[in-house]
């Protein structure tokens, strides 16, 4: 019994599988972000949707200087909220936090999270702190 051979090619592209996230209005985007770079080409491709006008976009903090009608607001993309803290950004030169993953309750500035496109509100203060268990 022979088999048939088959040429390389045909195992590369024939199990190509994509890994497209949907967005709540239906738009796929080709990748998920990893890391803070990918989180700036997702907003750069959304940002005219969700209202804001990119002015200017740096290296340095903050990324951003966006337009959203006739205010000025900077931004600072990260990937997910905890590193905006980590980094040890300035909190008073920063209006908006545009992060892929939202996983910090607590956080004096609006948070803009791209994988739902939803804008958290700040809240200041400290989480709550856990309650003991206290046996009596």
């Amino acid at each position: 019994m022979s088999y048939a051979r088959r040429s390389p090619y045909f195992y590369r592209y024939s199990k190509r599988s994509t890994n497209r996230t949907k967005t709540p209005d239906g738009d796929g985007i080709a990748f998920i972000p990893k890391n803070e770079m990918n989180v700036r080409e997702v907003f750069a491709q959304r940002a005219s949707r969700l209202g804001y006008r990119i002015l200017e976009s740096r290296i340095a903090f903050p990324d951003y200087i966006l337009g959203a009608g006739r205010r000025r607001i900077l931004a600072e993309a990260e990937f997910k909220t905890s590193d905006f803290l980590r980094h040890r950004h300035y909190i008073g030169r920063c209006d908006l936090i545009i992060v892929w993953d939202h996983d910090l309750i607590y956080m004096p500035v609006p948070v803009l999270e791209l994988k739902t496109e939803e804008l958290h509100k700040p809240r200041r203060g400290r989480p709550p702190a856990p309650q003991a268990n206290t046996y009596e």
